[in-house]
């Protein structure tokens, strides 16, 4: 599967339009504060509020965007000046990918891509199980990320034996949650594609540097779910299951 990444995508908007290169981008110099991105949701295990990972907040003409990552860096610079940065940090490809969001936003291009809060997580859950169930009958899901709301309604949907996780969390990987073990996402990702007749991933892999390790073995329907992936499933015209985002 090929893949546009940030960067690209960044350097594809400015050649289309130049005039966009001098915008001043924002970006929150702090990770936002459970409360700021998530609510108060009823479960406590989201990885937002286990502080595996924070959301990062870039602003452009007002317009929002976000991304997940554990390398959050304060910025603040023009689209232009963004797009020439290293990407061997993961924290600048990161910023890359939440001003990408805010960017394509304010276009016109991609919707979205402020993370739900409360009690829609457990609402928005649902919502996609019974979307794959909908679209492919009883079949078995393979998942990227550990989202507890969404393995715990794949769950009920499908029966854990037709559900199968993996993750990059070492508290994660190898215990039983909600009736699955968890798998290591560095080296069981092709035994959960080979598993999966659909893959639900979460756009956090398009901020931190595995998405291509994920979607090069990939010949099965993917559906992504998230914010940090709303601008990036644009350009790449991928599947996205996100209903209750803003």
């Amino acid at each position: 599967m090929q893949f546009i990444d940030a960067r690209q995508a960044l350097n594809n908007l400015l050649e289309d339009n130049q005039s966009i290169g001098g915008l001043q981008i924002k970006v929150t110099s702090r990770a936002l504060k459970n409360e700021e991105a998530i609510g108060h949701p009823e479960r406590g295990d989201f990885p937002l509020l286990r502080g595996k990972e924070v959301l990062l907040q870039a602003e452009i003409d007002g317009y929002k965007g976000q991304a997940f990552t554990s390398d959050p860096i304060a910025w603040q610079g023009d689209i232009k000046r963004l797009a020439a940065l290293p990407v061997d940090r993961p924290g600048n490809y990161a910023l890359m990918v939440a001003a990408l969001n805010a960017l394509a936003r304010k276009l016109g291009l991609a919707g979205h891509t402020i993370h739900c809060r409360d009690q829609e997580p457990e609402q928005c859950a649902p919502q996609i199980a019974s979307a794959l169930r909908e679209q492919y009958g009883l079949c078995r899901v393979g998942i990227v990320g550990y989202q507890p709301a969404i393995i715990d309604n794949c769950v009920r949907e499908f029966g854990a034996e037709h559900v199968r996780v993996t993750d990059l969390d070492r508290d994660n990987v190898g215990s039983v949650r909600y009736g699955v073990e968890i798998w290591d996402g560095l080296r069981d990702t092709g035994r959960l594609i080979d598993f999966a007749d659909v893959l639900l991933i979460t756009g956090s892999i398009l901020a931190n540097g595995t998405a291509e390790d994920v979607l090069a073995a990939v010949e099965k329907p993917v559906y992504f779910y998230g914010t940090t992936c709303a601008a990036l499933a644009h350009f790449n015209q991928f599947n996205r299951l996100c209903p209750l985002s803003r």
